[in-house]
């Protein structure tokens, strides 16, 4: 159902945005660990779990705003390398955004709020703390250090 809901909102806007099966995407992961790997590179893996994120914004018509400013805000800051596909069930939409780091998922949080405020939809700052944990690769483990060490001297 989220599925066809996604696919009509790209139609529908003539959105620049292609999702991978689920399949496709998984083979894409393990390419970019690989490429990663050889190249000394990083990119961000992250994870929308549908209803996770239906249970934080409790009904039909927050979470189909919630898309709908998901999509407007990927459609206008798309890289051309960035990669979205199915999870595994269909069961949310996964993301890479290749050749980064965390800051790149921390611009795109900006922008994804930038575009819920034209929309005065105030929540989805939460839904993003909430729902969305990025993964770093493959310096998840120093990434993760750094952030805790910064919080600590906040």
């Amino acid at each position: 159902m989220m599925k066809e809901y996604l696919f009509n909102l790209i139609k529908k806007h003539q959105y620049n945005i292609s999702i991978y099966t689920e399949d496709i995407f998984e083979r894409r992961c393990q390419e970019e660990i690989i490429r990663s790997d050889e190249d000394k590179s990083s990119f961000v893996y992250i994870e929308f779990d549908f209803d996770s994120i239906d249970n934080t914004l409790g009904n039909e018509s927050n979470s189909q705003l919630f898309w709908n400013i998901f999509l407007e805000t990927l459609s206008k800051n798309k890289r051309g390398n960035d990669i979205l596909g199915f999870l595994e069930h269909e069961s949310g939409i996964g993301l890479l955004l290749l050749d980064s780091k965390i800051d790149g998922w921390t611009r795109l949080i900006g922008r994804f709020i930038r575009t819920a405020s034209k929309h005065n939809f105030d929540i989805m700052s939460l839904v993003l703390e909430k729902n969305v944990k990025p993964i770093v690769y493959p310096s998840c483990i120093q990434d993760i250090q750094a952030q805790q060490a910064a919080k600590q001297e906040q």
